[in-house]
């Protein structure tokens, strides 16, 4: 296998075996000119191929949502009469089951969430503000995993937890609030997930009732995950279990698959028709958002076994 990678990927890659077409990613002698310097890469490594083939006609497999326009024109130029054939979906499905190693990186990151969870949790209180409680959660994960970590999250307090989501603010907290938490950090390329409702002291009952609502949809989602079930028909289980309570069903997704991209395949959605099969990775997480009360959202990550699944994340076994 040959690929076109950067001089900082290079090393990484040829510990692998892989076979690699190098160009410069960062110069002080040229322009910063990354994405011409990555497309005279492909350039080389197709014409290498196309001389294997005599000038056969070629198809090349492409990336279509992702690949961009550089690449492309770059192919184009040294193989004019390729045809390019789109594996968008081929690879959407094959990148949803994880192998082992896969799966170890997943679970690292993962337990990257549980850290932030408990932390968060022993962290807030009243008269803290939501960007002061965002700041000490990521200087206190990052210490835990030694390195400087791509993250995003939800973190919303008070009237805004009814809107399911946003970045931190300077609102302050105040006591009886729920505060939602959804963290998704990277680690060696792979990403976590996870999403808590946490009070500020004691909360109203029905605040609690969002929160018990919104779990109790979560531990009926993972009990029902095994091979087999249809993706869509997870999502509509889910959404009933909240609707049954009472409430309007989430305007957000029910879940997805979690790996090199924070949302990627299986979709638990409405309209995904894709089987659920052993070494799939998912998050979980229904939610139920009351105006004038609250909201409430609960995420797991389980991974797809042979009979049923074993939940990754851990920082909900206490509730």
């Amino acid at each position: 296998m040959t690929v076109v990678a950067s001089d900082a990927e290079s090393p990484a890659l040829r510990a692998l075996g892989i076979d690699v077409q190098e160009y410069a990613g960062y110069s002080v002698q040229e322009p910063l000119e990354c994405a011409k310097r990555m497309a005279q890469a492909l350039q080389t490594l197709l014409a290498k191929d196309k001389s294997l083939h005599g000038g056969m006609r070629l198809a090349i497999a492409i990336e279509q949502h992702t690949m961009s326009a550089t690449l492309m024109m770059a192919a184009q130029s040294v193989l004019p009469y390729a045809s390019r054939v789109p594996v968008d979906e081929d690879l959407s499905g094959l990148r949803a089951v994880k192998n082992t190693d896969e799966i170890a990186k997943i679970r690292a990151a993962l337990a990257l969430c549980d850290v932030a969870q408990a932390y968060v949790g022993q962290t807030l209180r009243a008269g803290m503000t939501e960007l002061e409680l965002w700041g000490a959660m990521r200087a206190h994960v990052e210490a835990h995993a030694g390195a400087r970590l791509p993250m995003l999250a939800d973190l919303v307090s008070g009237p805004r937890t009814a809107e399911m989501g946003g970045l931190p603010t300077n609102r302050v907290l105040q006591a009886g609030e729920a505060v939602i938490f959804d963290f998704v950090p990277r680690l060696d390329g792979y990403w976590g997930d996870c999403c808590a409702t946490l009070f500020v002291d004691e909360p109203s009952a029905a605040l609690k009732r969002v929160r018990q609502v919104s779990h109790a949809a979560l531990r009926r989602g993972i009990d029902a995950v095994r091979p087999g079930v249809r993706a869509s028909d997870l999502d509509a289980m889910l959404r009933q279990s909240v609707q049954d309570a009472g409430y309007e069903p989430y305007p957000h997704h029910t879940g997805h698959g979690v790996g090199v991209s924070y949302h990627e395949g299986p979709r638990i959605v409405s309209y995904e028709s894709m089987l659920l099969e052993p070494g799939m990775v998912i998050a979980l997480e229904p939610g139920v958002y009351v105006p004038g009360v609250g909201g409430a959202r609960m995420e797991d990550v389980v991974l797809v076994t042979a009979d049923g699944c074993e939940v990754l994340t851990r920082h909900l076994r206490a509730l």
